[in-house]
């Protein structure tokens, strides 16, 4: 039996932070990261304290070729992971990342056009539905061809009776159905509860009903209430407290 947890990582760097303490404090023996394959032995590098963070993040910009938003990003989530991943004794353990680098970056991609249209949406109050859908819908394909790889990279790597530790967000039940074999135990792991934006309600309405079966008058709704996220976010030095902030306005309505 293969044992697969799906540690959900939602949020930003407080509950990546959770994350990273989970990791120190349980068992697991291997732990598979979102991130580029060809990444893995700087993952290593970096926590074995052969090289520092500077020197990380400039071979995964050089890889990647993101522009600095994304990797401060980045940073913000991963940066965590790899600072508990320093304190744990990996000499009975592995790391592996289960990206393809074109995937990857494709998938980047789409998050920059969507970012770029949130941009227009707060600035000018723009909205193109047709961009809109076609857009996410874009993003769901992209990412169901994306997991469809990563999940034979998983489970290539995997032993029998292991532990193994997988951090992933997106749509559940897409996953599971990617992972899903005879001899396979999967769980889900939540760490603490999460409310998600606006934005990522409307992805996941959209991922269960399709292109064809959205009303557009639901996906203008999401879309003014993520520009009222946007403006809470946007203007707060701290967005882990922006988000509990929303969430709390959220639960109240």
């Amino acid at each position: 039996m293969v044992k697969l947890v799906l540690l959900l990582t939602f949020g930003f760097r407080k509950r990546f932070e959770k994350v990273g303490r989970w990791l120190k404090e349980s068992y697991w023996s291997s732990l598979f990261l979102n991130l580029p394959v060809e990444s893995e032995r700087y993952i290593t590098a970096y926590v074995e304290r052969k090289i520092d963070q500077r020197e990380f993040w400039n071979y995964f910009t050089l890889l990647t070729g993101f522009a600095e938003p994304f990797i401060n990003s980045l940073k913000l989530r991963f940066q965590p992971i790899l600072e508990s991943l320093k304190d744990i004794s990996l000499s009975e353990r592995e790391i592996h990342c289960y990206s393809d680098l074109n995937s990857y970056i494709e998938e980047k991609k789409i998050q920059e056009k969507i970012l770029l249209l949130q941009f227009r949406l707060r600035t000018t109050s723009r909205l193109n539905l047709k961009e809109w859908k076609d857009t996410l819908i874009e993003e769901i394909e992209v990412s169901e061809d994306s997991w469809q790889r990563a999940a034979h990279r998983i489970l290539s790597e995997t032993e029998e009776m292991s532990q193994n530790i997988i951090l992933c967000g997106g749509h559940l039940n897409s996953i599971k159905s990617h992972l899903r074999k005879p001899n396979n135990k999967i769980e889900f792991i939540l760490l603490d509860e999460y409310w998600k934006s606006p934005l990522d309600i409307l992805r996941t309405i959209i991922w269960k009903h399709g292109r064809e079966n959205i009303d557009e008058k639901k996906i203008e709704l999401y879309l003014k209430l993520q520009k009222r996220y946007l403006n809470l976010v946007l203007t707060s030095k701290d967005i882990d407290e922006a988000h509990e902030t929303w969430t709390n306005m959220a639960k109240a309505s």
